[in-house]
Protein backbone atom coordinates (compact mmCIF):
# COMPACT_ATOMS: atom_id res chain seq x y z
CA UNK A 1 0.00 0.00 0.00
CA UNK A 2 3.06 2.34 0.71
CA UNK A 3 4.35 1.54 -2.26
CA UNK A 4 1.40 2.55 -4.37
CA UNK A 5 0.56 5.90 -2.18
CA UNK A 6 4.47 6.54 -2.83
CA UNK A 7 3.62 6.31 -6.71
CA UNK A 8 0.47 8.47 -6.98
CA UNK A 9 2.41 11.30 -5.18
CA UNK A 10 5.46 10.99 -7.28
CA UNK A 11 2.82 11.09 -10.71
CA UNK A 12 1.17 14.21 -8.84
CA UNK A 13 4.71 16.20 -8.12
CA UNK A 14 5.43 15.17 -12.14
CA UNK A 15 2.10 16.60 -13.41
CA UNK A 16 2.66 20.08 -11.58
CA UNK A 17 6.79 20.06 -12.57
CA UNK A 18 5.61 19.31 -16.23
CA UNK A 19 3.21 22.10 -16.74
CA UNK A 20 4.07 25.74 -16.36
CA UNK A 21 0.48 26.68 -16.23
CA UNK A 22 -3.15 25.08 -15.02
CA UNK A 23 -5.70 25.92 -17.01
CA UNK A 24 -9.73 26.12 -15.69
CA UNK A 25 -10.92 22.71 -15.53
CA UNK A 26 -12.65 21.05 -18.78
CA UNK A 27 -15.54 18.82 -18.36
CA UNK A 28 -15.57 15.74 -20.15
CA UNK A 29 -19.00 14.04 -19.99
CA UNK A 30 -20.67 10.91 -20.94
CA UNK A 31 -24.33 9.60 -20.88
CA UNK A 32 -24.63 6.19 -21.26
CA UNK A 33 -28.54 6.01 -20.07
CA UNK A 34 -29.28 8.66 -23.77
CA UNK A 35 -29.44 5.64 -26.45
CA UNK A 36 -28.54 8.51 -29.22
CA UNK A 37 -25.36 8.68 -28.00
CA UNK A 38 -24.16 5.42 -28.54
CA UNK A 39 -21.81 4.73 -31.20
CA UNK A 40 -19.98 1.94 -33.08
CA UNK A 41 -18.77 -1.10 -30.93
CA UNK A 42 -15.38 -0.09 -30.24
CA UNK A 43 -12.89 -2.45 -32.97
CA UNK A 44 -8.83 -2.56 -33.41
CA UNK A 45 -7.82 -0.41 -36.81
CA UNK A 46 -4.10 -0.99 -35.39
CA UNK A 47 -3.69 -4.53 -36.72
CA UNK A 48 -2.33 -4.89 -39.83
CA UNK A 49 1.17 -5.07 -40.43
CA UNK A 50 2.76 -4.34 -43.99
CA UNK A 51 5.26 -6.75 -45.11
CA UNK A 52 7.15 -6.51 -47.93
CA UNK A 53 8.05 -9.44 -50.33
CA UNK A 54 8.30 -12.03 -47.05
CA UNK A 55 9.84 -15.60 -48.55
CA UNK A 56 10.11 -17.43 -44.85
CA UNK A 57 6.84 -15.81 -43.13
CA UNK A 58 5.37 -12.28 -41.80
CA UNK A 59 7.60 -11.95 -38.35
CA UNK A 60 4.89 -10.19 -36.66
CA UNK A 61 3.95 -10.30 -33.61
CA UNK A 62 1.11 -12.34 -32.01
CA UNK A 63 -2.54 -10.52 -33.02
CA UNK A 64 -1.15 -9.00 -36.15
CA UNK A 65 -2.41 -10.23 -39.22
CA UNK A 66 -0.35 -9.18 -42.27
CA UNK A 67 -0.28 -6.95 -45.54
CA UNK A 68 2.22 -8.68 -47.84
CA UNK A 69 3.53 -5.87 -50.75
CA UNK A 70 5.19 -7.34 -53.89
CA UNK A 71 4.32 -11.19 -53.77
CA UNK A 72 3.87 -11.70 -57.22
CA UNK A 73 7.02 -10.59 -58.33
CA UNK A 74 8.29 -7.77 -60.69
CA UNK A 75 10.90 -7.25 -57.64
CA UNK A 76 14.89 -6.36 -57.85
CA UNK A 77 17.26 -8.13 -56.63
CA UNK A 78 19.56 -6.77 -53.39
CA UNK A 79 23.16 -7.39 -52.85
CA UNK A 80 25.11 -8.64 -50.06
CA UNK A 81 25.28 -5.29 -47.82
CA UNK A 82 20.97 -4.82 -48.80
CA UNK A 83 21.83 -2.41 -51.48
CA UNK A 84 19.34 -2.79 -54.32
CA UNK A 85 21.09 -3.75 -57.52
CA UNK A 86 19.68 -2.71 -60.85
CA UNK A 87 18.71 -5.93 -62.22
CA UNK A 88 15.57 -8.31 -62.16
CA UNK A 89 15.08 -10.97 -59.31
CA UNK A 90 13.14 -13.51 -62.04
CA UNK A 91 13.57 -16.13 -59.07
CA UNK A 92 11.20 -14.95 -57.34
CA UNK A 93 8.42 -13.82 -60.20
CA UNK A 94 5.22 -16.50 -60.25
CA UNK A 95 4.85 -15.72 -63.70
CA UNK A 96 7.87 -15.95 -66.67
CA UNK A 97 7.67 -16.38 -70.79
CA UNK A 98 9.16 -19.18 -72.26
CA UNK A 99 10.41 -17.67 -75.18
CA UNK A 100 11.06 -21.04 -77.24
CA UNK A 101 7.96 -22.41 -76.90
CA UNK A 102 6.07 -18.80 -77.18
CA UNK A 103 3.88 -19.48 -73.79
CA UNK A 104 3.58 -17.92 -69.98
CA UNK A 105 4.49 -20.42 -67.75
CA UNK A 106 3.05 -20.12 -64.19
CA UNK A 107 4.90 -20.80 -60.71
CA UNK A 108 2.58 -20.74 -58.43
CA UNK A 109 3.94 -23.06 -56.02
CA UNK A 110 5.75 -20.11 -55.59
CA UNK A 111 3.28 -18.01 -53.90
CA UNK A 112 1.69 -21.03 -51.91
CA UNK A 113 5.61 -21.40 -49.82
CA UNK A 114 5.02 -18.27 -49.08
CA UNK A 115 1.79 -18.28 -48.27
CA UNK A 116 2.09 -20.99 -45.93
CA UNK A 117 5.52 -19.89 -44.57
CA UNK A 118 3.21 -17.27 -43.47
CA UNK A 119 0.32 -18.94 -41.71
CA UNK A 120 2.60 -21.77 -40.42
CA UNK A 121 3.74 -18.99 -37.87
CA UNK A 122 0.27 -18.42 -36.99
CA UNK A 123 -0.26 -14.90 -38.94
CA UNK A 124 -3.41 -14.44 -40.85
CA UNK A 125 -3.51 -13.04 -44.29
CA UNK A 126 -5.30 -9.55 -44.35
CA UNK A 127 -4.98 -8.79 -47.86
CA UNK A 128 -2.37 -9.44 -50.63
CA UNK A 129 -0.83 -6.75 -53.07
CA UNK A 130 -0.86 -7.60 -56.85
CA UNK A 131 1.75 -5.26 -57.56
CA UNK A 132 4.70 -4.99 -58.94
CA UNK A 133 3.34 -7.51 -62.05
CA UNK A 134 5.61 -9.77 -62.35
CA UNK A 135 9.05 -9.37 -65.00
CA UNK A 136 7.33 -11.54 -67.89
CA UNK A 137 4.99 -8.67 -68.41
CA UNK A 138 7.29 -6.15 -70.15
CA UNK A 139 7.38 -8.65 -73.10
CA UNK A 140 6.51 -6.94 -76.01
CA UNK A 141 7.43 -2.74 -74.99
CA UNK A 142 10.48 -1.08 -76.93
CA UNK A 143 11.93 1.48 -75.29
CA UNK A 144 13.62 4.58 -76.08
CA UNK A 145 17.29 6.04 -74.80
CA UNK A 146 16.85 7.55 -71.36
CA UNK A 147 15.63 11.59 -71.61
CA UNK A 148 13.55 11.33 -75.11
CA UNK A 149 10.16 11.21 -75.03
CA UNK A 150 7.88 10.31 -77.97
CA UNK A 151 4.40 9.84 -76.06
CA UNK A 152 4.33 6.33 -77.20
CA UNK A 153 7.49 4.38 -75.91
CA UNK A 154 8.85 4.11 -72.08
CA UNK A 155 12.47 5.18 -71.38
CA UNK A 156 15.17 2.46 -70.55
CA UNK A 157 15.61 4.00 -67.19
CA UNK A 158 11.99 3.45 -66.43
CA UNK A 159 12.41 -0.84 -67.69
CA UNK A 160 13.65 -1.31 -63.88
CA UNK A 161 12.73 1.58 -60.79
CA UNK A 162 13.37 1.11 -57.19
CA UNK A 163 10.52 -0.57 -56.69
CA UNK A 164 10.95 -3.07 -59.51
CA UNK A 165 8.58 -3.59 -62.47
CA UNK A 166 6.20 -0.40 -62.50
CA UNK A 167 4.91 -0.48 -66.02
CA UNK A 168 1.69 -1.58 -66.95
CA UNK A 169 1.72 -5.05 -68.28
CA UNK A 170 2.44 -4.62 -72.01
CA UNK A 171 -0.67 -7.78 -72.97
CA UNK A 172 -3.16 -7.37 -70.95
CA UNK A 173 -4.96 -10.07 -72.38
CA UNK A 174 -2.30 -12.22 -71.11
CA UNK A 175 -2.41 -10.51 -67.62
CA UNK A 176 -6.03 -11.31 -67.02
CA UNK A 177 -5.37 -14.65 -68.40
CA UNK A 178 -2.49 -15.01 -65.58
CA UNK A 179 -4.68 -13.42 -62.94
CA UNK A 180 -7.57 -15.93 -63.61
CA UNK A 181 -5.23 -18.54 -63.34
CA UNK A 182 -3.97 -17.18 -59.99
CA UNK A 183 -6.91 -16.34 -58.51
CA UNK A 184 -8.58 -20.22 -59.38
CA UNK A 185 -5.12 -21.98 -58.04
CA UNK A 186 -5.61 -20.49 -54.54
CA UNK A 187 -8.88 -21.43 -54.35
CA UNK A 188 -8.15 -24.98 -55.07
CA UNK A 189 -5.74 -24.97 -52.42
CA UNK A 190 -6.84 -23.21 -49.13
CA UNK A 191 -10.77 -23.33 -50.73
CA UNK A 192 -12.99 -20.79 -51.52
CA UNK A 193 -14.48 -19.74 -47.90
CA UNK A 194 -11.19 -18.67 -47.19
CA UNK A 195 -9.80 -16.72 -50.04
CA UNK A 196 -13.04 -14.94 -49.87
CA UNK A 197 -11.82 -13.36 -46.64
CA UNK A 198 -8.39 -12.03 -48.08
CA UNK A 199 -8.85 -8.84 -49.49
CA UNK A 200 -6.87 -8.19 -52.96
CA UNK A 201 -5.31 -4.60 -53.87
CA UNK A 202 -4.10 -3.35 -56.99
CA UNK A 203 -1.38 -0.93 -56.66
CA UNK A 204 0.68 0.65 -54.07
CA UNK A 205 0.65 4.82 -54.11
CA UNK A 206 0.00 4.75 -57.72
CA UNK A 207 0.07 8.30 -58.89
CA UNK A 208 3.70 7.83 -57.21
CA UNK A 209 6.42 7.71 -60.42
CA UNK A 210 8.63 4.59 -58.88
CA UNK A 211 5.60 2.56 -58.45
CA UNK A 212 3.40 3.48 -61.15
CA UNK A 213 4.90 4.75 -64.69
CA UNK A 214 1.86 4.36 -66.73
CA UNK A 215 -0.34 7.44 -67.06
CA UNK A 216 -3.94 7.43 -64.95
CA UNK A 217 -5.72 5.84 -68.22
CA UNK A 218 -2.79 3.10 -68.08
CA UNK A 219 -3.97 2.60 -64.68
CA UNK A 220 -7.56 2.60 -65.41
CA UNK A 221 -7.44 0.33 -67.86
CA UNK A 222 -5.14 -1.95 -65.69
CA UNK A 223 -7.40 -1.52 -62.56
CA UNK A 224 -10.59 -2.69 -64.31
CA UNK A 225 -9.08 -5.35 -66.18
CA UNK A 226 -7.69 -6.60 -62.56
CA UNK A 227 -10.98 -6.56 -60.99
CA UNK A 228 -12.35 -8.05 -63.96
CA UNK A 229 -10.45 -10.72 -63.76
CA UNK A 230 -10.25 -11.39 -60.15
CA UNK A 231 -14.31 -11.53 -59.96
CA UNK A 232 -14.41 -14.00 -62.89
CA UNK A 233 -13.29 -16.97 -60.46
CA UNK A 234 -14.67 -15.30 -57.22
CA UNK A 235 -17.46 -13.11 -57.71
CA UNK A 236 -17.20 -11.76 -54.00
CA UNK A 237 -13.95 -10.87 -53.84
CA UNK A 238 -12.97 -8.22 -51.99
CA UNK A 239 -10.64 -5.89 -54.24
CA UNK A 240 -9.67 -2.27 -53.72
CA UNK A 241 -6.74 0.15 -54.40
CA UNK A 242 -4.16 2.55 -52.84
CA UNK A 243 -3.49 5.67 -54.06
CA UNK A 244 -2.19 9.05 -52.80
CA UNK A 245 -4.24 11.91 -51.55
CA UNK A 246 -7.07 13.40 -53.99
CA UNK A 247 -4.90 16.82 -53.93
CA UNK A 248 -1.48 15.20 -54.30
CA UNK A 249 0.66 16.57 -57.37
CA UNK A 250 4.10 15.37 -58.01
CA UNK A 251 6.96 18.29 -57.44
CA UNK A 252 10.10 16.11 -57.83
CA UNK A 253 10.10 17.66 -61.43
CA UNK A 254 7.77 19.35 -64.01
CA UNK A 255 8.22 17.10 -67.27
CA UNK A 256 5.14 14.96 -66.71
CA UNK A 257 5.26 10.91 -67.14
CA UNK A 258 5.95 9.56 -70.77
CA UNK A 259 3.06 11.31 -72.67
CA UNK A 260 4.40 14.94 -70.65
CA UNK A 261 1.31 14.94 -68.93
CA UNK A 262 0.83 16.23 -65.15
CA UNK A 263 1.19 13.61 -62.79
CA UNK A 264 -1.09 14.30 -60.20
CA UNK A 265 -4.24 12.07 -58.43
CA UNK A 266 -5.79 9.79 -60.24
CA UNK A 267 -8.78 9.41 -57.43
CA UNK A 268 -11.29 11.32 -59.29
CA UNK A 269 -10.53 9.68 -63.04
CA UNK A 270 -10.58 6.33 -61.17
CA UNK A 271 -13.90 6.99 -59.29
CA UNK A 272 -16.11 8.13 -62.42
CA UNK A 273 -14.86 5.48 -64.72
CA UNK A 274 -15.88 2.87 -61.98
CA UNK A 275 -19.39 4.37 -61.70
CA UNK A 276 -20.02 4.11 -65.27
CA UNK A 277 -18.05 1.24 -66.06
CA UNK A 278 -19.88 -0.94 -62.97
CA UNK A 279 -17.06 -1.39 -61.50
CA UNK A 280 -16.97 -2.10 -57.72
CA UNK A 281 -13.94 -1.39 -55.63
CA UNK A 282 -14.20 -2.61 -51.69
CA UNK A 283 -12.16 -0.32 -50.84
CA UNK A 284 -9.51 2.43 -50.78
CA UNK A 285 -6.40 2.92 -49.27
CA UNK A 286 -4.26 6.67 -48.57
CA UNK A 287 -0.95 7.01 -47.17
CA UNK A 288 -0.09 9.11 -44.60
CA UNK A 289 3.40 9.88 -43.26
CA UNK A 290 2.83 13.16 -40.76
CA UNK A 291 6.01 15.01 -39.97
CA UNK A 292 5.91 15.81 -36.69
CA UNK A 293 7.90 19.02 -36.92
CA UNK A 294 5.10 20.18 -39.48
CA UNK A 295 2.45 22.22 -38.12
CA UNK A 296 0.27 21.31 -41.41
CA UNK A 297 1.05 17.41 -41.35
CA UNK A 298 0.64 16.75 -37.47
CA UNK A 299 -3.04 18.39 -36.92
CA UNK A 300 -5.52 15.65 -36.74
CA UNK A 301 -8.25 17.07 -36.79
CA UNK A 302 -7.60 17.41 -40.42
CA UNK A 303 -6.84 13.76 -41.55
CA UNK A 304 -10.27 13.09 -42.55
CA UNK A 305 -11.01 16.07 -44.78
CA UNK A 306 -7.61 15.96 -46.60
CA UNK A 307 -7.45 11.97 -47.17
CA UNK A 308 -10.91 11.37 -47.57
CA UNK A 309 -13.49 13.50 -47.79
CA UNK A 310 -12.62 14.55 -51.34
CA UNK A 311 -13.19 11.03 -52.06
CA UNK A 312 -16.52 10.29 -50.22
CA UNK A 313 -18.23 13.57 -51.15
CA UNK A 314 -17.83 12.98 -54.97
CA UNK A 315 -21.03 12.28 -56.30
CA UNK A 316 -19.80 8.89 -58.19
CA UNK A 317 -18.47 7.72 -54.79
CA UNK A 318 -19.50 3.99 -54.40
CA UNK A 319 -21.14 3.77 -51.16
CA UNK A 320 -20.27 1.66 -48.84
CA UNK A 321 -16.74 1.36 -49.87
CA UNK A 322 -14.25 1.12 -46.67
CA UNK A 323 -11.71 3.69 -46.60
CA UNK A 324 -8.26 2.84 -44.76
CA UNK A 325 -4.71 4.42 -44.19
CA UNK A 326 -2.58 1.62 -46.05
CA UNK A 327 0.92 2.74 -44.76
CA UNK A 328 1.22 5.13 -41.82
CA UNK A 329 4.32 6.29 -39.73
CA UNK A 330 4.63 9.45 -37.44
CA UNK A 331 8.27 11.17 -39.16
CA UNK A 332 10.83 13.78 -38.91
CA UNK A 333 11.72 12.74 -42.43
CA UNK A 334 10.93 10.77 -45.73
CA UNK A 335 14.16 10.97 -47.03
CA UNK A 336 15.71 9.19 -45.18
CA UNK A 337 12.58 8.14 -43.22
CA UNK A 338 13.16 8.97 -39.57
CA UNK A 339 10.49 7.91 -37.78
CA UNK A 340 9.58 10.04 -34.49
CA UNK A 341 9.99 8.23 -30.83
CA UNK A 342 8.61 11.06 -28.82
CA UNK A 343 5.63 11.84 -26.67
CA UNK A 344 3.99 14.55 -29.70
CA UNK A 345 3.92 11.51 -31.57
CA UNK A 346 2.08 9.02 -29.32
CA UNK A 347 -0.50 11.44 -28.00
CA UNK A 348 -1.11 12.18 -32.10
CA UNK A 349 -1.44 8.64 -32.46
CA UNK A 350 -4.30 8.36 -29.93
CA UNK A 351 -5.85 11.32 -31.32
CA UNK A 352 -5.52 9.95 -34.84
CA UNK A 353 -7.48 7.07 -33.44
CA UNK A 354 -10.09 8.95 -31.68
CA UNK A 355 -10.36 11.59 -35.55
CA UNK A 356 -10.26 8.04 -37.23
CA UNK A 357 -13.50 6.44 -35.46
CA UNK A 358 -15.30 9.47 -35.66
CA UNK A 359 -15.14 9.26 -39.52
CA UNK A 360 -15.39 5.47 -40.05
CA UNK A 361 -11.91 4.72 -40.98
CA UNK A 362 -11.37 0.97 -40.50
CA UNK A 363 -7.66 0.24 -40.35
CA UNK A 364 -4.32 2.01 -40.03
CA UNK A 365 -1.60 -0.22 -41.36
CA UNK A 366 2.08 -0.35 -39.78
CA UNK A 367 5.85 -0.57 -40.31
CA UNK A 368 7.37 -2.72 -37.80
CA UNK A 369 5.48 -4.53 -35.42
CA UNK A 370 8.47 -8.06 -35.44
CA UNK A 371 8.62 -10.67 -33.06
CA UNK A 372 9.47 -10.52 -29.91
CA UNK A 373 8.67 -6.66 -29.80
CA UNK A 374 6.02 -4.81 -27.42
CA UNK A 375 2.53 -3.34 -28.93
CA UNK A 376 3.58 0.49 -28.21
CA UNK A 377 1.06 1.75 -25.75
CA UNK A 378 -0.30 4.23 -28.11
CA UNK A 379 -2.06 1.36 -29.36
CA UNK A 380 -2.26 -0.97 -26.53
CA UNK A 381 -4.25 1.55 -24.28
CA UNK A 382 -6.92 0.62 -26.62
CA UNK A 383 -6.76 -2.93 -25.32
CA UNK A 384 -10.00 -4.01 -23.36
CA UNK A 385 -11.89 -1.69 -24.75
CA UNK A 386 -12.36 -3.47 -27.69
CA UNK A 387 -16.10 -5.24 -28.27
CA UNK A 388 -17.63 -2.22 -26.37
CA UNK A 389 -19.60 0.17 -27.34
CA UNK A 390 -18.44 3.96 -27.47
CA UNK A 391 -20.20 6.50 -26.34
CA UNK A 392 -20.27 10.70 -27.64
CA UNK A 393 -18.38 12.23 -25.07
CA UNK A 394 -19.41 16.04 -24.45
CA UNK A 395 -16.16 18.55 -24.05
CA UNK A 396 -16.19 21.94 -22.63
CA UNK A 397 -16.26 24.03 -26.07
CA UNK A 398 -12.77 26.00 -25.85
CA UNK A 399 -11.25 22.84 -25.10
CA UNK A 400 -9.98 22.06 -28.68
CA UNK A 401 -6.49 20.33 -27.48
CA UNK A 402 -8.45 17.82 -25.09
CA UNK A 403 -9.89 14.37 -26.18
CA UNK A 404 -11.49 11.76 -25.38
CA UNK A 405 -12.77 7.98 -26.30
CA UNK A 406 -15.20 6.35 -23.63
CA UNK A 407 -16.65 3.12 -23.89
CA UNK A 408 -19.02 0.95 -21.96
CA UNK A 409 -19.92 -2.63 -21.48
CA UNK A 410 -23.47 -4.39 -22.03
CA UNK A 411 -22.53 -7.56 -20.58
CA UNK A 412 -20.49 -6.47 -17.00
CA UNK A 413 -21.01 -2.37 -17.26
CA UNK A 414 -17.58 -2.21 -16.81
CA UNK A 415 -16.28 1.42 -18.49
CA UNK A 416 -13.22 2.59 -20.27
CA UNK A 417 -12.12 5.98 -20.99
CA UNK A 418 -9.08 7.58 -22.80
CA UNK A 419 -8.55 11.07 -22.34
CA UNK A 420 -5.84 13.11 -24.04
CA UNK A 421 -4.22 16.25 -24.39
CA UNK A 422 -2.53 17.13 -27.98
CA UNK A 423 -1.30 20.56 -29.14
CA UNK A 424 -0.75 20.50 -32.65
CA UNK A 425 -0.10 24.14 -32.93
CA UNK A 426 3.20 23.97 -30.42
CA UNK A 427 5.61 20.92 -29.47
CA UNK A 428 6.69 22.53 -26.53
CA UNK A 429 4.19 23.70 -25.28
CA UNK A 430 4.16 23.39 -21.04
CA UNK A 431 0.10 23.80 -20.09
CA UNK A 432 -1.33 21.16 -17.85
CA UNK A 433 -5.55 20.64 -17.91
CA UNK A 434 -7.87 19.78 -14.94
CA UNK A 435 -9.80 17.30 -16.10
CA UNK A 436 -13.42 16.07 -14.10
CA UNK A 437 -14.58 13.20 -16.19
CA UNK A 438 -18.62 13.08 -15.33
CA UNK A 439 -20.16 9.46 -16.72
CA UNK A 440 -24.15 9.67 -16.40
CA UNK A 441 -25.39 5.91 -15.21
CA UNK A 442 -28.14 3.83 -14.85
CA UNK A 443 -26.69 2.55 -11.87
CA UNK A 444 -28.65 3.62 -8.85
CA UNK A 445 -27.47 6.54 -6.81
CA UNK A 446 -24.98 5.71 -4.56
CA UNK A 447 -23.81 2.39 -5.97
CA UNK A 448 -19.95 1.55 -5.24
CA UNK A 449 -17.54 1.96 -8.20
CA UNK A 450 -13.82 1.26 -7.80
CA UNK A 451 -11.34 3.00 -11.07
CA UNK A 452 -7.71 2.58 -11.58
CA UNK A 453 -5.66 4.93 -13.90
CA UNK A 454 -2.30 5.48 -15.55
CA UNK A 455 -0.81 8.34 -17.16
CA UNK A 456 1.55 8.54 -20.02
CA UNK A 457 3.83 11.55 -19.88
CA UNK A 458 6.67 13.47 -21.91
CA UNK A 459 8.72 12.55 -18.92
CA UNK A 460 8.15 8.54 -19.42
CA UNK A 461 10.18 9.04 -22.84
CA UNK A 462 13.08 8.26 -23.39
CA UNK A 463 13.89 10.11 -25.73
CA UNK A 464 12.53 12.95 -24.86
CA UNK A 465 14.36 13.14 -21.57
CA UNK A 466 17.24 12.03 -23.54
CA UNK A 467 17.24 15.15 -25.81
CA UNK A 468 16.14 17.47 -23.02
CA UNK A 469 19.67 17.14 -21.59
CA UNK A 470 22.32 20.13 -21.76
CA UNK A 471 24.73 18.60 -24.60
CA UNK A 472 21.98 16.96 -26.96
CA UNK A 473 21.82 19.00 -29.65
CA UNK A 474 25.58 18.06 -30.27
CA UNK A 475 24.24 14.16 -30.02
CA UNK A 476 22.14 14.81 -33.52
CA UNK A 477 23.18 14.07 -36.84
CA UNK A 478 23.58 16.58 -39.47
CA UNK A 479 20.18 17.91 -40.15
CA UNK A 480 18.50 15.61 -37.96
CA UNK A 481 15.70 16.34 -35.45
CA UNK A 482 15.18 16.25 -31.93
CA UNK A 483 11.94 14.58 -32.37
CA UNK A 484 13.13 11.69 -33.96
CA UNK A 485 14.80 8.62 -32.56
CA UNK A 486 17.79 7.10 -30.88
CA UNK A 487 18.80 4.69 -34.03
CA UNK A 488 18.31 7.14 -37.20
CA UNK A 489 18.56 10.63 -35.47
CA UNK A 490 21.81 10.31 -32.68
CA UNK A 491 25.54 10.46 -34.41
CA UNK A 492 28.19 8.14 -32.67
CA UNK A 493 28.52 10.14 -29.58
CA UNK A 494 25.26 10.47 -29.10
CA UNK A 495 24.76 6.79 -29.48
CA UNK A 496 27.55 6.32 -26.83
CA UNK A 497 25.41 8.47 -24.19
CA UNK A 498 22.16 6.68 -25.34
CA UNK A 499 23.46 3.74 -24.64
CA UNK A 500 24.73 4.83 -20.84
CA UNK A 501 20.99 6.43 -20.61
CA UNK A 502 18.59 5.52 -18.10
CA UNK A 503 15.10 6.72 -18.15
CA UNK A 504 14.19 8.79 -14.78
CA UNK A 505 10.27 7.83 -14.83
CA UNK A 506 8.38 4.98 -16.56
CA UNK A 507 4.58 4.18 -16.66
CA UNK A 508 2.26 2.31 -14.23
CA UNK A 509 -1.26 1.96 -12.31
CA UNK A 510 -1.92 4.26 -9.81
CA UNK A 511 -3.69 2.97 -6.96
CA UNK A 512 -7.03 1.87 -7.32
CA UNK A 513 -9.54 4.03 -5.40
CA UNK A 514 -13.09 3.51 -4.38
CA UNK A 515 -16.35 6.18 -4.83
CA UNK A 516 -20.40 6.13 -4.52
CA UNK A 517 -22.16 7.58 -7.43
CA UNK A 518 -24.14 11.10 -7.16
CA UNK A 519 -27.73 11.15 -7.35
CA UNK A 520 -28.66 12.46 -11.06
CA UNK A 521 -28.41 16.13 -11.82
CA UNK A 522 -32.13 16.47 -12.52
CA UNK A 523 -33.59 14.37 -9.78
CA UNK A 524 -34.23 11.17 -12.23
CA UNK A 525 -33.25 7.85 -12.27
CA UNK A 526 -30.07 7.09 -12.42
CA UNK A 527 -26.42 8.09 -10.95
CA UNK A 528 -23.39 10.22 -12.10
CA UNK A 529 -20.02 9.09 -11.52
CA UNK A 530 -16.93 12.06 -10.90
CA UNK A 531 -13.37 11.28 -11.34
CA UNK A 532 -11.30 14.23 -11.46
CA UNK A 533 -7.50 14.39 -12.80
CA UNK A 534 -4.55 16.17 -14.44
CA UNK A 535 -3.88 15.70 -17.94
CA UNK A 536 -0.60 18.06 -19.07
CA UNK A 537 0.09 18.58 -22.81
CA UNK A 538 1.17 15.44 -24.81
CA UNK A 539 -0.55 13.39 -22.38
CA UNK A 540 -2.83 10.04 -22.42
CA UNK A 541 -4.83 8.47 -19.95
CA UNK A 542 -6.45 5.48 -19.60
CA UNK A 543 -9.44 5.47 -16.62
CA UNK A 544 -10.96 1.76 -15.39
CA UNK A 545 -14.32 2.00 -13.74
CA UNK A 546 -15.83 -1.34 -12.30
CA UNK A 547 -19.47 -1.41 -10.47
CA UNK A 548 -18.37 -3.36 -7.08
CA UNK A 549 -20.80 -5.93 -5.84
Amino acid sequence: MMKATIRTLAISALVFSFGSSTCAAVDVSVDFTEPEDARETLFDMWTVANRISPKNGANVRTGMTVNTVRMLGGIVEWGKNREKAERPNLAFDICTYDEENQQYIYHFDRLVNRINQIRKGGTEIYQIVLDQPPWAFQRGYTFIPDGERDGIHFRENERVSHYGNSLPPCDKKAYATFIKALMQHLVDVYGEDLVKTWRFRVGSEIETPEHWYGTEADFIEHFANTVTAIRSVLPDAIVGLHTRAPDFVYKKNNLGNYKREQIKSFAHGIIEYCHDNKIRYDFWGISDYPNITKEEERDPKAKYAKLFEPLVTHPKWLPGTIVDVEEFSVITSMSPLISSDTAQADTLKVALTDHFYTHGVQQVFQWGQRVGSDEPWPTKVFEGMVGKTRYQAKITSDAADIGAIIVKSTSDESIDAVLYHYNPSDLEAKDTNKIKLRLMTEFPAGTRVSFRKTLAVREQNKFNTFMDQPSSSSWLKMSSSKYGNATDSLNAAGKAQWEKYENPSSREWAQTEFTKTLPASNGGPGSIIVIETLLPVFSFEKIEVRRTR
